[in-house]
């Protein structure tokens, strides 16, 4: 009878557990695409729209494809292997990490790894105009100088990762790689700005 018992309690606990399982991974993944879609959607409707034929055509040599940099993040994903420990930007992070506000962007996207010992970082913001673009480069600039100033003494391939890596800006979009398969990153970054 004790064995019975205690059989029904393991397959009850189990099952308990799973449903639990099952309702995070559910709250999250629709936490996270509301997230996304909300962003995408703030990012959409503040686009300015172009004000004479000179800025328009301007407008249409740096616009990303039709989705944005997610989608263009969510490219390099699919055919880059980022480490395991990559974890997407999220609004929050590029505040409390890089200081930058949504009142200086149109849109962003990226990740960083966060083990610890990776110093992988791709970094895609979009300034709201001109007048933003120098501050997002200082921006990112130094947090290159930080993740070097921190690395330079521990991890020579990681050094040079960091050490090869810079900032680059394409119009209103500013950018950091750091990775070993930096060059093919920038590429589709590259071809997906339409």
């Amino acid at each position: 009878m004790k064995k019975v018992f205690l059989a029904l309690v393991s397959a009850a606990l189990v099952v308990s557990l799973c449903a639990c399982g099952s309702s995070d991974n559910k709250d999250a993944a629709s936490s996270q695409e509301s997230t996304q879609t909300s962003a995408a959607a703030t990012a959409d409707a503040s686009e300015p729209a172009p004000t004479d034929d000179a800025s328009a055509a301007a407008g249409d040599s740096t616009e990303a494809a039709a989705g944005g940099l997610k989608d263009i993040y969510e490219k390099v994903k699919a055919e880059v292997q980022l480490p395991e420990s990559m974890s997407d930007f999220s609004e929050k992070r590029l505040e409390r990490v890089l200081g930058i506000t949504s009142e200086e962007i149109d849109d962003f996207a990226g990740g960083v790894c966060t083990d610890g010992v990776q110093q992988d970082q791709i970094i895609y913001v979009k300034a709201k105009d001109e007048s933003q673009v120098a501050s997002l480069q200082e921006k990112l600039q130094n947090n290159w100088q930080s993740i070097y100033n921190v690395i330079q003494n521990y991890d020579p391939k990681q050094k040079e990762n960091i050490e090869n890596a810079k900032v680059e800006t394409n119009g209103l979009y500013v950018s950091l790689v750091i990775s070993p398969d930096a060059e093919k990153i920038k590429s589709i970054f590259s071809e997906n700005l339409a």
